[in-house]
């Protein structure tokens, strides 16, 4: 367990500041980075060329306002020298509960955004919302953004942990020194056009079980909620990330039976095909999958 406050859980990774491994079975200890490069596509899918595990799951709680950042896309990270993958994200809300901060207002531009950066105004440039429980705010590349106190959130993103900090509401490091800001980079790199809010995602029954809302579907992955007593998910094109949010039961594929709880992450690799999700009283799960360029 790391020092000081903790406000995330990287609950699957493959990167060098936190690596997620394999709990339990015949695999148990080995990183997701020896699997995906042992296996590759049979992990990953059809379509992976190489490379880093292509999706990052963390789990956020913030007690407090964070910085408010952009990251790259993946020709600025490259044309900076910052990494071969910029992030484009998402934000899961947890709870009725928290602000954050998703864009610019509208008619905010360079300009009007560099003049508040000089006055002290940023916050008055910001698109901010109050959270509602099962809402999604999609953050392609570029967009400015910032999670204000009380949110509780999964984030789905690419494999990036880039972040240029426009602004950090006046607070102080570990060391008791601001924080170090990346006014250039950041300036180059928001997009004034992103717009803000909350995605309308609808439920619709799934045709094979239960329910879905179709959250995102982007080049770099697709993520949705699935509710029902049975599930029915996955296919050999694409592994399948199973976030359970509530319920719990035993997610079963070819290869194996693992418990589902609360807040349980499982990858289930592409060549398991299809899964199935049973629970007694229902589950609510998430499930992202990759997309391959």
């Amino acid at each position: 367990m790391p020092e000081g406050p903790i406000g995330e859980s990287w609950d699957l990774a493959d990167h060098e500041r936190g690596m997620s491994a394999v709990a339990s079975g015949p695999l148990e200890g080995r990183t997701l980075r020896q699997l995906t490069e042992e296996l590759g596509p049979a992990l990953v899918g059809e379509g992976f060329a190489g490379g880093v595990f292509p999706l990052m799951i963390k789990l956020i709680d913030s007690k407090a306002r964070l910085s408010v950042q952009v990251h790259p896309d993946d020709d600025l990270a490259r044309k900076l020298g910052v990494g071969n993958n910029g992030k484009t994200e998402c934000w899961f809300m947890l709870g009725d509960k928290g602000e954050l901060f998703h864009g610019v207002k509208q008619g905010i531009d360079r300009v009007h955004f560099e003049t508040a950066m000089h006055d002290g105004n940023i916050r008055d440039t910001l698109a901010r919302f109050d959270p509602c429980d099962g809402e999604l705010y999609f953050l392609p590349a570029r967009t400015v953004h910032a999670l204000g106190a009380g949110c509780l959130l999964y984030e789905i993103q690419q494999t990036c942990d880039v972040t240029f900090r426009v602004h950090d509401w006046g607070r102080m490091g570990l060391d008791g020194k601001p924080r170090q800001l990346h006014v250039d980079e950041a300036l180059s790199t928001i997009n004034f056009r992103n717009p803000g809010g909350p995605v309308d995602a609808p439920t619709r029954p799934h045709p094979q079980s239960g329910t879905i809302r179709d959250l995102v579907d982007c080049e770099y992955f697709t993520l949705s909620e699935r509710n029902g007593e049975v599930i029915v998910g996955g296919d050999s094109s694409a592994c399948s990330v199973v976030i359970c949010l509530s319920g719990e039961g035993s997610l079963t594929a070819r290869g194996g039976q693992v418990p589902l709880a609360p807040m349980r992450t499982v990858l289930v690799p592409a060549e398991s095909g299809e899964w199935i999700a049973r629970g007694d009283w229902g589950q609510r799960l998430l499930v992202a999958r990759p997309r391959f360029n």
